[in-house]
């Protein structure tokens, strides 16, 4: 899966190309920008030399901080060639950087040959390999005559083997420079991420999991014994198994690479994988249920709809799940199942009856979650710590990946020591050990991590470290800004809010690598040990923390309006508890214009949640509006965002704004456009459930009457959403005594969902349910009873014997067959 970033690498030198530079960045990048975010890419130059000194730039480190940027960048590099050859770096220069060599021999050669940086960049991104047609050459025609004549034969012999090798055009002005660059990234974007409509939440989800899943895996080494036990649960019908173990064992790294290598097997097996607060919105129990049905929704291109309340989604999981076909299996893995948001921990959420063809492994630590799920006795698999073999083994690999290799006597230290049977404390101490430059000291540096008594300990040495190589100022303003963030922050956004050069920004991220995972773009870290770390060393303090929130919400609230400003600014004020700037964000329309997608109505729901503790919201929102429809002279969208609130408003329970706003987005549609369409439909059901919830039934029932004719007439009599309306509007005639009428409706829904569904389906049960109700109500008991009975089994075949509405169902049951004299039933 190509990543979500488009990141390309500006090569050229400096005082000559400055205007030009600038031109690129403030012009010409924005715009790119733009058009990626259309098609959810995050773009990224990368301009190593931009503003920093002479002396940064005759380091031999700086050189191999350009290289190891151009392999991060690749196969996307712009090299530009003005009046200079550029700085030539000499083997002593090399030399200050022993790994510099190291990593690219190759530049021994070139420094005996005197060649340029600039020239060093371009062949190492694209004369030593194939640049995909992704690297282009741009050469500044007026510098001609200014070259210097020292420069002239190297420049000229450069020159000569780019036109012949390389995408190559010349320009005049930086103006015409910003435009051949603007066409030429713009076809690489249409060539490597094509035009589309916006990432689903769903695709959004699944590069969050997917990105999660292949940090965990990386130098991952599994036991045996664990890949044979997953392999043949995986080919049984058995109960669901649970996966545990303490914090720090490698539990989300294990569930990665066995689903991983399950799938590389078997390509075609339907696998869903959710890493708990891996993704944007993947922390609570809801996330996750959302998560799963849209993977079974996509997987059979199901037309049936998400629930918009959070109680739904726990109520219709069962029925979500049965919609796996039955003639293939679902593995769904879910890890971390610990780390859930507010009551997830307890489990009500997950269904006890899990169909057999839905293969369940889910993972957590020994806490309040195992607890909950051993009372089901479910397959128990426990993950121990590693053992002296496989901790040998590991630290051997490892090491050996980058040329490195330990005496025999320090790897037995490593393999001897009880606090490296954690996977994630052996790991960090390899990473550190690998970055460390001294060998003749590697004893002490060893001894020194080993003296840490547990992982908080081991990441107050690892920020330590950090703080020496790369400055105090630098390791905590990125990491207090990344640990204020909600889902991180991108290169750009960490840039604009530290302040710091591009230089020392890229040297700190590829130093911290290992302990950063990225997402869509967005940096975060890797495990709750660092962001802990973080916390205690840079925010002790709540005023701190406090003040880490209000930095990124002053940066976010001056952002254009989009999906990432909506996703983190109303978050950041929350927790800085600033309720003034939190309560003018989310009552700017304009902002919330995002929020108040469907995908997103959890979100705020949660929002106003909070809000609602300081304001009213019926009284914000008709201020909110009310200047809203007054500066904003756009009649059908003012219609479109005040119905969108109005239903906002319902699930809130919010009753009389939502009911003036719902009322004001229906008359604006039928000014407009007539009031029949399904837009209009949509505004009277919701304005109509609203009676529904208010005990108006005598409005509610015209209105449920309209948007049933609308949708037969747009959709056809056998749309499901049809149906729905008809069964709501049975619901309304049932409550107003109205039997034959309801009975009429509710049995015309039901033989529209049996044709549309053809199996069993939640609302096909539920219309059942409301038959027997009906016909119970007309003393029909022994109908009424046929149909209770039916709804029983469905449910039950649906979601098992203890789903919570088969209650109603048999307590209903139950009164038909008192009536009926058989007590006994």
């Amino acid at each position: 899966m190509k990543p979500a970033e488009f990141r390309i690498f500006l090569s050229s030198t400096f005082t000559d190309l400055q205007p030009e530079r600038e031109h690129l960045v403030k012009k010409t990048f924005p715009r790119i920008r733009a058009k990626c975010r259309e098609r959810g890419v995050e773009f990224t130059e990368i301009d190593l030399r931009w503003g920093i000194t002479s002396e940064e730039s005759r380091s031999g480190k700086v050189v191999r901080i350009c290289l190891e940027e151009i392999d991060r960048c690749r196969p996307y590099f712009i090299g530009i060639l003005g009046s200079r050859y550029g700085w030539v770096p000499r083997l002593a220069e090399y030399e200050k950087d022993p790994e510099t060599l190291k990593k690219y021999p190759w530049l021994t050669g070139y420094a005996e040959r005197k060649k340029s940086i600039v020239e060093i960049e371009i062949a190492h991104a694209a004369l030593f390999s194939d640049p995909k047609n992704s690297t282009f050459i741009y050469e500044q025609t007026s510098a001609i005559d200014h070259i210097p004549k020292h420069d002239r034969k190297p420049f000229d012999e450069l020159k000569q083997t780019l036109r012949l090798s390389l995408p190559y055009k010349q320009f005049a002005t930086e103006a015409e420079l910003g435009e051949q660059v603007y066409t030429d990234l713009l076809a690489l974007l249409d060539r490597d991420w094509p035009e589309k409509k916006e990432p689903t939440p769903l695709e959004t989800e699944r590069l969050a999991h997917e990105a999660f899943a292949l940090n965990r895996t990386q130098s991952y080494i599994a036991d045996p014994q664990y890949i044979e036990r997953f392999e043949a649960f995986a080919a049984s019908d058995d109960a669901p198994l649970i996966l545990w173990g303490k914090s720090g064992l490698g539990k989300s790294a294990l569930v990665a690479y066995l689903t991983d290598e399950y799938s590389d097997r078997h390509p075609e097996q339907f696998i869903v994988r959710h890493f708990v607060g891996a993704a944007a919105g993947a922390s609570s129990a809801v996330d996750l249920i959302r998560h799963v049905m849209l993977e079974i929704k996509a997987r059979y291109d199901l037309p049936d709809e998400l629930p918009t309340d959070d109680g739904s989604f726990t109520q219709e999981f069962p029925a979500w799940l049965a919609k796996v076909r039955s003639d293939e299996k679902l593995i769904l893995a879910i890890d971390a199942v610990n780390q859930l948001s507010g009551i997830g921990p307890e489990m009500h959420w997950l269904p006890e009856f899990i169909p057999t063809n839905v293969r369940l492994i889910i993972s957590t630590t020994p806490e309040v979650p195992l607890e909950q799920l051993r009372k089901r006795n479910w397959q128990e698999l426990e993950i121990g710590p590693l053992g002296y073999g496989r901790r040998l083994r590991i630290s051997d690999q490892f090491l050996a990946r980058y040329h490195k290799h330990l005496d025999p006597e320090l790897l037995e230290i490593i393999a001897d020591s009880e606090k490296l049977q954690s996977p994630l404390f052996l790991r960090t101490l390899l990473e550190e050990l690998r970055v460390f430059g001294v060998h003749e000291a590697i004893d002490s540096y060893l001894a020194n991590y080993l003296a840490a008594k547990d992982e908080d300990e081991l990441f107050q040495k690892v920020l330590e470290r950090m703080e020496r190589d790369h400055g105090a100022f630098t390791v905590g303003e990125v990491m207090s800004a990344i640990w204020a963030s909600r889902y991180g922050l991108t290169e750009t956004e960490l840039l604009e809010i530290t302040g710091l050069t591009r230089l020392a920004l890229s040297e700190f991220l590829i130093a911290l690598e290992f302990h950063l995972m990225q997402r869509s773009g967005l940096y975060t870290f890797f495990h709750n040990y660092l962001r802990e770390a973080v916390e205690f060393r840079y925010l002790a303090t709540d005023d701190d923390k406090k003040a880490a929130h209000s930095k990124l919400g002053e940066y976010f609230s001056k952002r254009e309006y989009s999906d990432r400003r909506s996703d983190e600014e109303p978050w950041q004020w929350q927790q800085a508890e600033n309720w003034q700037r939190y309560k003018s964000c989310l009552t700017d329309l304009e902002l919330l214009d995002t929020l108040l997608d469907e995908s997103k109505r959890h979100e705020l729901i949660r929002f106003w949640t909070v809000l609602k503790e300081h304001y009213d919201l019926g009284e914000i929102y008709h201020e909110a509006f009310t200047s809203f429809e007054r500066t904003v002279n756009d009649p059908p969208r003012t219609a479109d965002i005040a119905s969108r609130l109005g239903d906002a408003l319902v699930a809130a329970s919010i009753y009389p704004e939502a009911e003036y706003l719902l009322r004001y987005g229906l008359d604006k549609r039928r000014e407009l456009f007539g009031g029949e369409d399904l837009e209009s439909a949509q505004s009277m059901n919701d304005l109509a459930t609203l009676f529904y919830h208010t005990g108006n039934f005598k409005e509610a029932e015209p209105l449920f009457r309209k948007a049933v004719e609308i949708r037969e007439n747009i959709l056809g009599k056998n749309d499901p959403k049809a149906a729905k309306s008809l069964n709501d509007l049975g619901a309304i005639l049932f409550l107003q005594g109205k039997f034959d009428e309801a009975e009429v409706c509710f049995r015309t829904a039901l033989e529209m969902f049996q044709g549309y569904y053809k199996t069993d389906h939640a609302e096909t049960a539920d219309t059942l349910s409301n038959l027997g109700s009906v016909l119970y109500s007309r003393k029909h008991y022994l109908e009424s009873v046929t149909f209770f009975n039916l709804a029983t089994s469905m449910f039950e075949r649906l979601y098992g014997e203890n789903y919570i509405a088969l209650v109603t169902v048999l307590s209903n049951l139950g009164l038909c067959y008192s009536e009926s004299g058989e007590y006994g039933k």
